[in-house]
Order: C-alpha cells, then sequence, then structure tokens
C-alpha cells in the first residue's frame, strides 16, 4: 500500500510542478512583452496585487472570472488595453485562467490556488519592470 501512496503522491507532485512551471513561462511570456509595459500607466504592480487578493477570496472559479472580465471591460483600466494578437490584456488572462481549471480538472480550490499563484508571479514580474526603469 506505501507504494502506490507514494506512486500517486509523486505523480500529484509532478502534476502540480508542470503546472507552476507552465504559469510561470506565461508570467515570463507576459513580463517580456516590452512594448505593452513601456506603453502601461494604467496597470500596475499595486492593481495585479489587488487582484491577486481578490482571486484568492472568491467562492469559485466563475466569480474569479467575472472578476476579471469586470476589470476588462472598464475603459483605461490597463486591463483593456491591447496586449497580443489584438486581445485585451485582460482577455489573454482570462485565456491563461481557463488553461488553469482545465489543467485543474475544473476543481475550483485547485483552479484559485494556481490562478492566485499566477496573480502573485505576474506581480513580482511586473514589481521588477517598473522599479528596474
Amino acid at each position: 500500500m506505501a507504494s502506490l501512496n507514494s506512486t500517486l503522491e509523486g505523480w500529484f507532485d509532478m502534476n502540480h510542478q508542470e503546472i507552476t512551471k507552465k504559469i510561470i513561462s506565461w508570467v515570463e511570456e507576459i513580463g517580456n512583452n516590452k512594448n505593452f509595459w513601456n506603453n502601461q500607466k494604467d496597470l500596475g504592480k499595486t492593481n495585479i496585487r489587488s487582484t491577486a487578493a481578490a482571486i484568492l477570496n472568491a467562492e469559485c472559479y466563475e466569480e474569479a472570472r467575472l472578476f476579471i472580465e469586470y476589470k476588462t471591460s472598464r475603459k483605461d483600466s490597463g486591463w483593456d488595453a491591447n496586449f497580443k494578437d489584438q486581445k485585451k490584456f485582460g482577455e489573454y488572462i482570462i485565456k491563461k485562467m481557463d488553461e488553469i481549471y482545465e489543467m485543474c480538472q475544473k476543481n475550483d480550490k485547485e483552479a484559485l490556488k494556481y490562478i492566485a499563484k499566477f496573480f502573485g508571479y505576474l506581480y513580482w514580474k511586473i514589481y521588477g519592470i517598473v522599479n528596474a526603469g
């Protein structure tokens, strides 16, 4: 029985590690869009940090998604700015949130944990960008 438990634990650890690595790669990709960040005045590190806190307080994935849809709909918020492939920044983030939700097999609790990590890592990245230049 111990062998089965250790095998399952290893699979879960590997899966969590893969999800975390994927999220970090997205954060790097977001941070590397220098054209966006050089022209961005409305969307800063504080905005991202407060979003991470709101995600942690969400009851379910749909609530978190709705919150980002709301932020994206607000004019001159930074979330409505074109980011990549004619998508608004908020739309791009929602796409990544949807992918996290799918990777977590639509488990709200797990997805919200990783989405909060996503925003936490994004905060670190933007903090570095803002303070570097």
